[in-house]
């Protein structure tokens, strides 16, 4: 699988980008708005909305069309929205950083206008901190962990925060600093070839997943059983990780066997991207995996360095959650 293949098989739609007048008066508007920021996740969201009049016009056209339609492999890659000199500080080495600066205010304050046009942003409080915006970075000590610190093991395929309904609908992952090793992949559901015996068997309550460590949480026995697979059969919605996922009943083969060939069917059809400084990658975690190759660290503050945050459709839904940016 090509590192670059995502690029080869994406449709047209699929990308969007700008000139860079427009990346130039994004940043500056971004930029301004940081040195206002207030000190709460509701000042970082309402800061952000009010950046919306400064979108580029061919990228509030794109989110239209993506948040309605979806794509052929239902991501989004935005090229551009950070100017080649930024200005950010040195990689944290941490995914809970403190005050980094405005550059780095305003990247995050970019990243929640454009994803805050597919819904409300929000966060859990029990993940890295409860921060509205989440730093993907490698950790020392973390170069094996299933999490954003990773870095010497592939972090398996996954949704966002599968065991729990409560997962978010759209995240978004903003590079501000690459790394040429570093491959996002993803594997959207509508391109699966399954066998109908196997779609059953993951169209049924047959499985439960397990909190993943990012959170801190200790496996539970409470688990509600779940689907894999939900929706109209073109363009389904697929609830899956690697790592985390098993059959409710222990002795269920024909659930375990179903995981496993998910799993193949997931490698065949993965393409891969290398992000790189500015790019934006935003895929529907209902409808998408996820996952990345392995890279090398070198901890020198030149390592790779993403932004990532999530959105709630719903607005309804939202409100019914408390309005919550951090939900418990």
């Amino acid at each position: 699988m090509s590192q670059n293949g995502m690029l080869d098989q994406f449709n047209a739609c699929e990308i969007v980008g700008f000139t860079a007048q427009a990346t130039a008066r994004l940043h500056d508007a971004a930029l301004r708005a940081a040195r206002e920021l207030g000190t709460t996740a509701e000042d970082q969201a309402e800061c952000a909305a009010g950046l919306v009049t400064a979108l580029p016009a061919e990228l509030v056209r794109a989110l239209h069309r993506y948040a309605g339609r979806g794509s052929v492999h239902n991501t989004l890659l935005v090229r551009g929205l950070l100017p080649e000199d930024a200005g950010l500080p040195q990689s944290p080495g941490t995914t809970a950083p403190s005050a980094l600066g405005p550059a780095a205010d305003a990247a995050a304050l970019t990243l929640l206008a454009v994803l805050s046009q597919l819904g409300e942003p929000f966060t859990f409080a029990s993940l890295y901190e409860g921060r509205l915006v989440q730093h993907v970075t490698p950790v020392p000590g973390r170069e094996a962990a299933q999490t954003s610190e990773g870095s010497d093991a592939v972090l398996a395929w996954h949704v966002e925060d599968a065991f729990t309904e409560n997962r978010c609908d759209f995240f978004g992952l903003l590079c501000l600093r690459g790394e040429p090793g570093a491959a996002t992949l993803v594997a959207p559901a509508r391109r699966l070839d399954l066998p109908d015996n196997v779609v059953r068997v993951l169209r049924e309550p047959r499985f439960v997943i397990e909190p993943d460590i990012a959170h801190g949480a200790d496996p539970t026995p409470d688990l509600p059983v779940t689907a894999v697979l939900s929706g109209p059969p073109r363009d389904p919605e697929i609830c899956f990780d690697a790592v985390y996922q098993r059959p409710a009943d222990p002795t269920d083969a024909d659930a375990a066997s179903a995981l496993k060939i998910l799993a193949s069917a997931v490698e065949a059809v993965a393409v891969a991207h290398v992000l790189e400084p500015g790019e934006l990658l935003i895929a529907d975690n209902r409808r998408v995996v996820h996952g990345r190759t392995v890279f090398r660290p070198r901890y020198d503050g030149t390592d790779r360095w993403l932004l990532r945050t999530m959105v709630c459709a719903s607005k309804r839904a939202h409100r019914r959650r408390g309005a919550s940016r951090a939900l418990h």
